[in-house]
Parts: structure tokens; sequence; C-alpha cells
């Protein structure tokens, strides 16, 4: 991997719930995940069912480099929202369990609940075996806004949060060092999600799940991921699901295939991947709209777990 390199890999892109079984294996079944890897950093975007073959993957690669647990292991975790499908994976990844792991989680305050204090109430006994505060890796929790900024620079370091009112400009980055930005769309109960924008030495990706589009496109994130070289868009509905009259889906917090693709074309990004996808839909029926969206937009594609994208 060059210095200044980016890799994504898709370890979940379901929503709701998980899917596994003999239908969902070309596209997966595990529940919403990402990992955006460089030669210094590691950052994993929700934390559903796909955390948990990621977190397996990252201590096995750890034990062959360090196996003596000679060296920190550190992990930024940037969680969307608490619902289940985005955190559900999180007692059972196995970094959190070690005492040689950092892990610096940022998230919304949500319902003026703090993030700490969501994960942490998820993780009671009657909810979870083990508390979030018996686990054995040192556990950084921030309550991350739209107002701030995160800085990732050399591995040794911990993360930089800034207020971006306070940055005045004189924030210098060097290549190598990830920039991450975010904003609060409430297009998704009860108290919306963070959208993320992750960049380094010119390239950008976009994390917009669990988001709802509007007519003529949701102005904000099209502004927000202009010229993103990767955009990841919730894309749960066809259009006819969405408005089907037995069942609307209307006001559930989640696009159609048609609202991903509006929001790419006008926000002029180089890719599309749909993401968060109906656990209703099969590998056969994903198949069918990964086709669709690339005749609204060429270069989309429907996220599969396994798929890796390099910038």
């Amino acid at each position: 991997m060059s210095q200044h390199q980016m890799t994504v890999r898709f370890w979940g892109v379901r929503g709701s719930y998980p899917v596994p079984g003999p239908g969902t294996v070309k596209y997966g079944g595990n529940t919403a995940c990402v990992e955006i890897s460089t030669p210094d950093h590691l950052v994993i975007l929700d934390a559903g069912t796909g955390i948990i073959p990621l977190g397996e993957e990252i201590v096995a690669n750890y034990r062959k480099k360090y196996p003596q647990n000679s060296e920190k292991l550190k992990i930024t975790i940037l969680i969307t929202h608490t619902h289940h499908d985005h955190i559900q994976g999180l007692p059972f990844f196995h970094p959190i369990h070690l005492g040689f792991c950092s892990l610096y989680i940022y998230g919304p305050q949500l319902l003026g609940e703090d993030l700490e204090e969501s994960l942490s109430i998820s993780m009671e006994p009657r909810y979870c075996p083990v508390r979030l505060e018996e686990m054995n890796s040192e556990k950084i929790i921030n309550n991350m806004s739209e107002n701030d900024v995160l800085i990732l620079k050399h591995a040794e370091h911990a993360p930089l949060l800034h207020k971006q009112i306070n940055l005045n400009g004189q924030l210098k980055l060097k290549p190598q060092d990830l920039f991450i930005t975010a904003y609060h769309s409430y297009a998704h109960p009860k108290d919306g999600v963070l959208i993320f924008r992750i960049s380094m030495n010119g390239k950008s990706v976009v994390y917009a799940t669990d988001t709802e589009g509007y007519t003529g496109g949701d102005t904000r994130l099209i502004n927000f991921a202009r010229d993103a070289d990767l955009l990841i868009h919730d894309a749960q509905y066809l259009q006819e699901e969405y408005t089907d009259p037995a069942h609307p889906k209307q006001g559930y917090g989640h696009s159609t295939v048609d609202m991903a693709c509006e929001v790419a074309r006008k926000a002029n990004v180089d890719r599309l991947v749909l993401f968060h996808h109906d656990p209703t839909h099969d590998d056969a029926a994903m198949d069918s709209i990964e086709s669709y969206a690339q005749t609204l937009f060429p270069k989309a594609i429907a996220g599969r777990e396994g798929m890796v994208i390099t910038l």
C-alpha cells in the first residue's frame, strides 16, 4: 500500500437486521460496517455485525506482527447513530476485550444522551453479559458534532478533535494525515445521524447511510459530498417499494436507489456505492438493482461484503 493511499473495504452492507443464508452469499448478510485503512491509520465506520469478522482479522494480523503484544493497537470507530444495526456487533468486536488495544470512538449525541452513555446502556446486564466498562481495552469515547473536525496524524498519536471555529485556517496537514468532517442529518428518525467525509492527500470518501432523500435532491448532502472520489449512500428501497400504497416507506429514514444516484450526479462524485440494502433483497434482487442504478449513474455499484476500493 502506498503511503498516501486509502483502502476502503466493506464488511457489512445490510440495513435493519442481519440476513445470513444461501440467498445472500454474493452481497452478504451482515449489517453496516466499512473499514478505511492507510499505512498509518485504521478507521471503522459503524459497528454492525460486519465488525465481528473485521475484529478477528485485525487481531490475527496484529499478533503476526507483534507476537508479544509489544505495541499499542489503535483503532478509530465512527458511529453514525446508535440504532441496533449500527452498534450490535460492538460487544463481539475482539479488540474491545484486549488490554493492549485503544479504541477511539466518536459519534453523535442523540436525544440528549452522550454517545458513551448510549453505548453503555446498550451493554447493560439485561442486554449483554459484559458491560462496556468491563471490557478490557482502553476506550476513549467522545461526542462529535458537525462543528468538529477529527484529525489523525501519526499512528503513535491519539486522534485530535477540534472545533472548526477554532482552527482559524492554521491547520497544516501532511499527505498521510486523515481529515474527518461530519454534518448532522435529521432525515432519519428520531434524532438523525452523522454523515462523515474522510479525506487524505486530496482524496475523499463520503459515508451517508440512514438518510432519506428529498425531491430534487438533498442539497446539504450534495454540497457536503461535492467532488468526492467515493460516495457510499443509503439505497434501501426501490421507488415502487418507497411509494407502495399498501406499505409506504416514506418517513422511514432511508433512500431509494434513484435518490442515491441523484445525489451522486449532482455532487459530481466519481463513484457511488449503494449501501444499507434492504434485508428482503436477495442476491438476484441486488443484481437487478445494481443494473438499474447503472442506467442512472454509470459508475454505481451495489456494496457487497469483501469488496475493496483503493483511492
